[in-house]
């Protein structure tokens, strides 16, 4: 069993128990340290939700070596740990948030790849696969992290940026998620939350049916629109300075260049 003493973890009873019992350890294990040396148990889990930062990210580290290896695969081990992963995410106590959801779109990502091209060796030469678990786990997993998206406590734009790329990866349900993100860019206050909405809608656009037409409208008008404009000098017309600061209106134009050309590439 690979060493995990020293965790500081968060979480609570419940949540610990869960880890014993939702997960089959014997597939969470290291793919590049064979026999019991790769071997992870619960304690894993409950480092993700250390208050340490370095004890969590060593945690997260390990995690994502267990579920994707060098990104290329999914492994048997991420079907077991991807609820707690979202669990994690949707965690305001767990310092790893961003880092988590990058790993999540990793997983999306050879997930869509091996579900396009099916197992085997990609042109690159790394051998791509997916358990069967696989789907359904990931499909549970974007229900779960949609209400993310509409979460508006202060300094989450990070993690609601995050969360719009991870189901930019779920292209089975690019006509829905396009809808929602229009609708979030709307009420979006962050630019940096509201450009990954964008680009997300720039990745789904071209798997939509229903909502491809409008997708690319939205995109092209978004490529001219200045959104609110200059900020005012609120020493000259507060009024005109309050007025603005209260509007939502993002310049993405930058963003929906890029967005653009990538839903106009090939699929």
């Amino acid at each position: 069993m690979k060493d995990t003493e020293g965790a500081d973890a968060g979480t609570g009873a419940e949540l610990t128990a869960r880890f014993a019992t939702e997960v089959d350890w014997t597939k969470v294990v290291d793919p590049y340290i064979p026999g019991p040396g790769g071997r992870y148990g619960p304690d894993l889990l409950e480092r993700l939700w250390s208050p340490d930062l370095l004890t969590a990210d060593d945690a997260h580290a390990a995690l994502h070596f267990a579920c994707c290896g060098d990104g290329s695969s999914v492994w048997p081990a991420a079907p077991e740990v991807l609820p707690f992963l979202v669990e994690a995410v949707r965690d305001p106590a767990v310092k790893v948030r961003p880092q988590i959801l990058e790993t999540l779109g990793v997983l999306a990502r050879a997930g869509n790849d091996t579900r396009a091209s099916g197992p085997g060796p990609s042109p690159g030469g790394r051998w791509r696969t997916a358990p069967a678990a696989w789907p359904a786990a990931w499909e549970r997993a974007v229900d779960a992290l949609l209400p993310l998206l509409a979460d508006d406590e202060e300094g989450d734009e990070d993690v609601r940026a995050g969360v719009a790329a991870v189901l930019a990866r779920a292209t089975h349900r690019a006509d829905e998620l396009i809808g929602r993100f229009l609708a979030r860019f709307e009420d979006e206050p962050h630019l940096s939350a509201a450009e990954q909405l964008v680009l997300a809608v720039g990745e789904l656009a071209p798997h939509a049916v229903e909502r491809r037409e409008d997708a690319f409208v939205w995109l092209r008008q978004r490529t001219t629109d200045a959104g609110k404009g200059e900020e005012p000098d609120m020493d000259d017309d507060i009024d005109a300075w309050l007025a603005w600061m209260e509007q939502h209106g993002h310049d993405v134009r930058t963003a929906a260049v890029v967005a653009l050309r990538r839903a106009l590439r090939p699929l």
